[in-house]
């Protein structure tokens, strides 16, 4: 039914078992053994790095000469110091808890300790790489995420300390063989004494091999994400059609994938981009399977080797998210009209009472089209849409925002505003169950209308909804309205409010507040959340491209 990816309802429960102690004491030491073991492999990979550029000591050499060709010795020395190098960028995979990560780490430790044995009889080191195995196979149960190579590949961080721990591991080399003088023939040089050119021979294999991670990691491209369902599965279009929130039509839009509960009561809207899974606004349905799913989602992400990010998540669906350790942070604010109290009366509303008037002086009706007569009218909407997209920047947005598709408006019932009998403006409706919430999605005007016609529109719209008996009506979110900015205040939520109040050349943010601020709403905050602090600015970015990827397909409703 489209609900991808669907975790077995068994990895769920286990969660919330009592514990004993000593459960309690295996469940700290299996949360704390995936860094601390990222963080041994790494110093095991360094000591394999740094023990390669010393010299073997003669008791050592006399030993493997009476048990090893040289062959053996030259190219162990080597295959170490690769292995030390393969180490260093596993950690990052051990550190993301993956399992085919502490797979392969698993055999470069082994490798490595042979190595050690081989090229030295380094029993120390070996005994060391061996323990770090041992414990990679001890607390296997912990590193179940999936992942490949692009999980692994080095970002710039990590590149930059390991082409620092090669350059320690070059001075140190150059500090111990200080007395042998260099010479092009060291590079070719195979002898039981010779320490310096096998020095050499691996600082340069394992600096070759960076330079080809870096390039590597340069010339990487994301691999194509698959679409979303061809057609919105019927649970998702019955629960929607359920819903209160009208915010939850975005569900309709065709950009989105979903995760159902087992029951099919609940399911969560998310989209795929980068290394993020981002939901949007939280589960719809039951509340109790919807909390659940926010625990199989992330679940499903951590799994998958990616973040789960919750973008748009209102207070009430905060505590789920607290308990998996995320990271939260206001990414602005959402107004709502209370309709029950609504008036055009009174000095606070004058504005929209002149812009009302005004409108009509200019000739300008409001009217709204069911839905069974928006097709004829496709045409005219259409070009009222490209005439508005003109005159913007960037296109057309998706995701948390509807966009211009025949098929997508052809479901709601278009609130237009019309002169001399051509629509001028539009905007779809969407209607929440039981008359709780109305609220306009996609709405564009032609440019050069009258200057009350926004103003306007909007009056219009919240008396039709408030005509129609509904409670409220949903304006629509302000981002980055609201951000703290005090001394005391997150460092994103004081970046937040600067941008909020400078960022006009890319975004109206203090003009839409002010505009909504008009209609005398009711403000309600808006969390985005991630699994640590560091990776907010990628979810914070993986957000923008998705709401900037567009138009996608709307699908078929197979209710």
């Amino acid at each position: 039914m489209g609900s991808e990816p669907k975790p077995p309802p068994g990895r769920v429960r286990p969660l919330i078992h009592r514990l004993t102690p000593a459960d309690d004491i295996l469940a700290l030491l299996g949360a704390l053994a995936p860094p601390v073991l990222a963080a041994l492999a790494f110093l095991g990979g360094l000591t394999l790095l740094l023990t390669g550029t010393l010299g073997t000591s003669e008791d050592s050499r006399s030993v493997l000469r009476d048990l090893l060709p040289l062959p053996f010795v030259e190219a162990s020395h080597l295959a170490a110091s690769l292995s030390g190098l393969a180490l260093l960028l596993l950690s990052r995979g051990l550190a993301r808890r993956m399992a085919r990560a502490r797979a392969v780490a698993t055999a470069f430790l082994l490798a490595g300790a042979l190595f050690a044995l081989l090229r030295g009889l380094d029993w120390e080191e070996a005994l060391a790489l061996l323990l770090i195995a041992a414990l990679l196979h001890l607390f296997r149960a912990e590193f179940g995420r999936a992942g490949g190579w692009g999980e692994v590949r080095p970002g710039p961080t990590l590149i930059l300390v390991m082409a620092l721990a090669i350059a320690g591991a070059v001075t140190t080399g150059m500090i111990v063989h200080r007395n042998t003088g260099y010479s092009t023939d060291l590079w070719w040089r195979f002898a039981w004494q010779g320490d310096a050119p096998r020095f050499l021979r691996a600082m340069l294999a394992v600096s070759v091999a960076l330079a080809v991670l870096a390039v590597d990691r340069l010339l990487n491209h994301p691999a194509p994400v698959a679409a979303p369902p061809a057609t919105i599965p019927a649970p998702v279009a019955r629960l929607v059609e359920a819903s209160p929130d009208a915010a939850r039509r975005l569900a309709l839009l065709g950009d989105k994938r979903f995760l159902l509960s087992p029951e099919e009561d609940a399911f969560l809207m998310y989209g795929i981009e980068g290394r993020s899974w981002i939901s949007l606004a939280g589960p719809v349905g039951a509340p109790d399977a919807g909390r659940a799913l926010i625990v199989a989602f992330a679940a499903a992400a951590h799994r998958a080797g990616v973040s789960a990010v919750f973008s748009s998540l209102p207070p009430a669906l905060l505590e789920p998210v607290l308990d998996l350790g995320h990271v939260i942070v206001k990414m602005g604010e959402m107004a709502h009209v209370d309709l029950t109290r609504f008036s055009l009366d009174g000095s606070a509303r004058k504005d929209l009472r002149y812009a009302r008037s005004r409108a009509i002086r200019d000739g300008l009706s409001f009217a709204i089209l069911p839905a069974a007569e928006v097709p004829v009218h496709m045409p005219r909407l259409r070009a009222i849409s490209d005439r508005w997209l003109a005159t913007k920047k960037g296109g057309e947005k998706g995701f948390a925002l509807g966009y211009f598709d025949p098929g997508y408006l052809a479901r709601f019932d278009l609130a237009v505003m019309r002169a001399e009998g051509d629509i001028v403006a539009f905007a779809n409706l969407w209607r929440g169950a039981g008359r709780a919430e109305m609220a306009c999605d996609l709405m564009r005007h032609l440019p050069g209308q009258s200057g009350a016609l926004m103003e306007a529109f909007f009056t219009e719209m919240i008396l039709h909804a408030q005509a129609e008996g509904y409670r409220r009506f949903l304006l629509g979110g302000a981002p980055m309205s609201g951000m703290p900015d005090h001394p005391l205040a997150p460092l994103w939520a004081r970046i937040g409010a600067v941008i909020y109040r400078h960022g006009d050349e890319f975004y109206n943010f203090e003009g839409l507040r002010a505009f909504k601020e008009k209609f005398g709403p009711d403000w309600s905050p808006l969390y985005l959340t991630c699994p640590s602090a560091l990776g907010l600015p990628r979810a914070f970015f993986d957000l923008a491209r998705l709401v900037s990827r567009g138009p996608a397909p709307v699908p078929a409703n197979s209710a």
